[in-house]
């Protein structure tokens, strides 16, 4: 369906909006409803921004997930179109049949028909039922691209008038390295793989947000992929179990990040109730961390055991397994500079990208005292790196909120075929 026809006022919409849930990240939470949903052999709707233009909250590729008894995962925008999207689920969900909605808020036209959404911009949403399998299927190629080491392009047919074509909803995940896509849905013969995986290393070399391309068919057909760029979650190592390492794991899981904590003491219950949401691993020696964990590119390490000894030798064993994409030393810069010549002693040598990626002392300079304010001066600076940003004010940007990312963080740069 295109263009946006509005549906008769929500029934009970402010109820709705209390079924809305948080507290990590939308992707994350969408992937793990998706999977439970198949496990249980549920139905459910998935809404997906396929495209934007002009200002929008979110961009594409987020996501919100409508159950059956209307509870809902995710957010789509600041809140001003959920509850019409938990109405058209109802309608998708009883035709079975997937529509593409717009919200046009280029103009305030919008304020009619009572939404006063304001950001000036058009979002498009796919809205899709998904029955138990097909839940299960989107869940692990979202997965997987989340699981990652490096960004990947996911696909997804959102219109399509050929016959026996490209069925909406069918998907493509392009991943860096290798012309192997993984395929979902029912993608027929018509559209060749190559030129989609063409313009997925395109969108992946310059495109943040995602973008939309049409193919032409048979007799003068044509289906619309919709792309958008994946980013692989923050895996983020913390090397000390001390009180204040306790809201950095805390802060950085509601973000959807995995968490790991590093004690030198033999792992106990314990660290059940300080670390829910993380694991736990005991490394009596600190030289010997690498032998416990390997990084990459989209790995934070935050030393912070509060024993120089010990940060020493964590700091010795991150450096020379290399790899990770931030590391950040807790306390002032004088440690930091007496860290670097004691390793310089020991005969280490660097090559200079490596200090590239070395912050000491960790955090961004926002303020505050207190673990808490600390935790979020550190989860604050890794999200900046890890999203290629400086970390300053954003009435100071020039450009775009939501710019094409930059890729000194994120991993080698996206090519089919490696």
């Amino acid at each position: 369906m295109l263009g946006y026809s509005p549906l008769p006022a929500p029934r009970s919409s402010l109820p709705l909006f209390s079924h809305l849930l948080g507290n990590v990240s939308d992707q994350r939470a969408i992937v793990e409803e998706l999977a439970g949903a198949a496990a249980r052999g549920e139905s459910v709707v998935l809404a997906s921004v396929v495209r934007t233009v002009g200002s929008a909250y979110r961009g594409v590729g987020t996501r919100m997930l409508v159950r059956a008894d209307d509870r809902a995962v995710g957010l789509v925008s600041g809140g001003c179109l959920e509850a019409d999207l938990i109405e058209r689920a109802r309608h998708v969900r009883a035709t079975g049949q997937p529509e593409v909605v717009t919200y046009d808020t280029l103009s305030d036209d919008e304020l009619v028909w009572g939404l006063g959404i304001g950001c000036n911009g058009l979002v498009e949403l796919l809205v899709e039922p998904l029955a138990p399998a097909r839940a299960g299927a989107v869940a692990a190629l979202l997965g997987g691209a989340l699981d990652g080491t490096t960004p990947a392009v996911l696909a997804t047919v959102v219109r399509s008038d050929a016959p026996g074509g490209p069925a909406i909803g069918a998907r493509l995940l392009a991943r860096a390295g290798t012309d192997e896509p993984l395929l979902d849905g029912a993608w027929g013969r018509e559209i060749p793989v190559d030129d989609v995986l063409a313009d997925a290393a395109q969108v992946a070399g310059g495109a943040w947000r995602g973008t939309t391309r049409d193919y032409a068919l048979a007799d003068g057909r044509q289906t619309q992929l919709s792309f958008e760029v994946v980013v692989p979650t923050v895996r983020l190592t913390i090397c000390g179990s001390g009180p204040d390492a306790v809201p950095v794991a805390r802060l950085a899981s509601n973000l959807g990040w995995t968490v790991t904590v590093v004690d030198h003491r033999p792992t106990a219950l314990a660290h059940a109730e300080r670390f829910p949401d993380a694991r736990v691993v005991e490394c009596a020696d600190a030289t010997r961390l690498a032998d416990l964990l390997s990084f990459e590119s989209r790995s934070a390490v935050v030393v912070m055991s509060h024993h120089y000894g010990r940060d020493l030798d964590y700091l010795d064993a991150i450096l020379a397994v290399g790899g990770a994409g931030y590391v950040g030393l807790l306390g002032p810069r004088s440690r930091t500079d007496r860290m670097l010549a004691d390793l310089a002693a020991r005969g280490r040598s660097r090559p200079p990208e490596t200090f590239e990626r070395l912050f000491g002392p960790v955090g961004l300079d926002v303020g505050g005292e207190g673990p808490e304010a600390i935790a979020l001066a550190i989860v604050a600076e890794v999200s900046a790196v890890m999203s290629g940003r400086g970390g300053g004010h954003l009435r100071e940007r020039e450009g775009p909120i939501h710019a094409p990312m930059d890729n000194r963080a994120s991993g080698e740069r996206f090519t089919v075929g490696g």
